[in-house]
């Protein structure tokens, strides 16, 4: 698993400075608020800010012989998050995304982590919510609507 934890930071890393090129491009800001390149510079910031991080503590910690083991298991979690975001994308438009958000969170926090149903359940609606606030609401941004009208 460190080889390929190793080789999916560089790609990361990769992919961060590729968004930070393009994004670098486009407006930052304009008349009305944040330009089209606001988000894409600060989502290729944050993807090198997170995975420079896996890079160098993976190079400098051991690997443990519990990781090797475990290992097919965490791909079969990987693959199964991979596949809740490939559904959640697919119903976006049908259900707009704040539906399609609650339920792709409720099913990384309920399935993938194993967390009470309360738990998930209010991490799920209260994170929609959140992201309404901010980007409906504050930037002004227009999210996919659903056929109830959110």
């Amino acid at each position: 698993m460190k080889r390929a934890d190793v080789l999916a930071g560089l790609c990361l890393i990769g992919l961060g400075i590729f968004i930070i090129q393009q994004a670098l491009q486009l407006d930052y800001i304009n008349e009305f608020g944040p330009g089209p390149g606001f988000l894409p510079l600060w989502l290729g910031i944050g993807f090198l800010v997170l995975a420079s991080p896996l890079v160098v503590m993976t190079i400098l910690r051991p690997m443990s012989h519990a990781a090797e083991e475990g290992s097919w298991e965490e791909m079969g979690r990987a693959a199964a998050t991979w596949g809740g975001l490939m559904v959640a994308t697919a119903l976006l438009n049908r259900l707009g995304f704040i539906l399609s958000f609650t339920l792709f969170t409720l099913f990384l926090v309920l399935v993938m982590d194993r967390r009470p149903l309360f738990t998930a359940v209010a991490v799920a609606v209260g994170s929609a919510f959140g992201f309404y606030l901010i980007f409906a609401v504050a930037l002004g941004v227009s999210l996919p609507v659903g056929p109830w009208g959110f």
